[in-house]
């Protein structure tokens, strides 16, 4: 069996709580603004910043340390307060610091600077665990063509001149979990991210385009069988010197994530090389502020 791989051109987005503004910056930038609240997890932190243009340098990559950040949360308001020494980073207050965000509640969140303000705002999923983990390894590695980006000139599409011949272990996962039922919301409302990330590093820099080891995708696609649960099927690969080298042992996290339409178009734009930022769901600046529900396991694979 032989496996072709090759990879896309495409820009290059670099996340961070600043963003590098090219066109036409504004005097003071624009608030970029980043939260994540997890189902089930106490209250996370929010980064606050701005953008900034290209002339002002690095220097100008710094959060705002002054700003005022409020959460309503089911109702309860929270005030959020800076951290000492980390500009842009602010933590609720300490007498709610032992809140939980629950499943299903709505949010705003409020920024206010002199300057200007942001919001936004949504609701919590329902939790999210993971059944089962199945794994699929082939007793030989198989031959493959590998393309190794760091040798691709961004003058030159001709990838033959970069490929070379090499072997890997196609390692087939299989994700299951229950999904939403008995709830006023349904599966319709939400979106599944899964990711496949071996954290050990391979002497190999596999682009493995034709794998499959993160999607996203809406939760009603994926067909539930009797006893509401479902499955999902992803590949990622290990490199390795021969077709009759042992796979070598590694760690692989496996991270299984729900959200909602905004969470899926902020996660799918987030590598786009037709946009500079990805797609934002903060009014009055850019960023993601949203609810999401995780589960993640740590593998060790061999």
């Amino acid at each position: 069996m032989r496996l072709l791989l090759r990879i896309t051109l495409a820009g290059i987005l670099v996340g961070s709580i600043a963003a590098c503004d090219t066109i036409q910056p504004s005097k003071v930038g624009t608030l970029v603004v980043e939260s994540f609240l997890k189902a089930g997890e106490p209250l996370p932190d929010v980064r606050v910043g701005r953008t900034y243009g290209v002339s002002e340098g690095i220097a100008a990559n710094q959060g705002i340390a002054e700003a005022e950040v409020e959460l309503i949360l089911d109702g309860v308001r929270i005030q959020y307060e800076p951290v000492a020494m980390s500009p842009g980073l602010y933590r609720p207050e300490s007498r709610a610091s032992h809140l939980i965000v629950p499943p299903l509640a709505s949010f705003e969140l409020f920024v206010r600077t002199p300057d200007d303000q942001a919001n936004a705002s949504g609701s919590i999923p329902p939790l999210i665990l993971l059944d089962d983990v199945e794994f699929f390894i082939p007793e030989r590695a198989i031959e493959a063509v590998l393309v190794d980006t760091l040798d691709i000139g961004l003058d030159s599409l001709d990838l033959a001149l970069n490929a070379q011949e090499g072997f890997i272990y196609p390692i087939q996962v299989t994700l299951a979990w229950q999904t939403v039922s008995g709830l006023e919301t349904t599966a319709n409302d939400y979106w599944i991210e899964t990711r496949l990330e071996p954290l050990s590093r391979f002497s190999s820099s596999l682009i493995d385009f034709f794998l499959l080891p993160q999607q996203v995708l809406p939760e009603e696609s994926i067909e539930a069988d009797e006893n509401g649960q479902v499955r999902w099927t992803g590949v990622y690969a290990v490199p390795v010197e021969a077709v009759d080298t042992p796979l070598p042992e590694h760690a692989l996290k496996v991270s299984l994530l729900r959200g909602d339409q905004a969470f899926a178009v902020f996660e799918t734009s987030r590598d786009s090389p037709e946009r500079r930022e990805p797609v934002s769901n903060v009014s009055g600046g850019i960023g993601f502020v949203g609810g999401i529900a995780i589960d993640t396991l740590r593998v060790i694979v061999k």
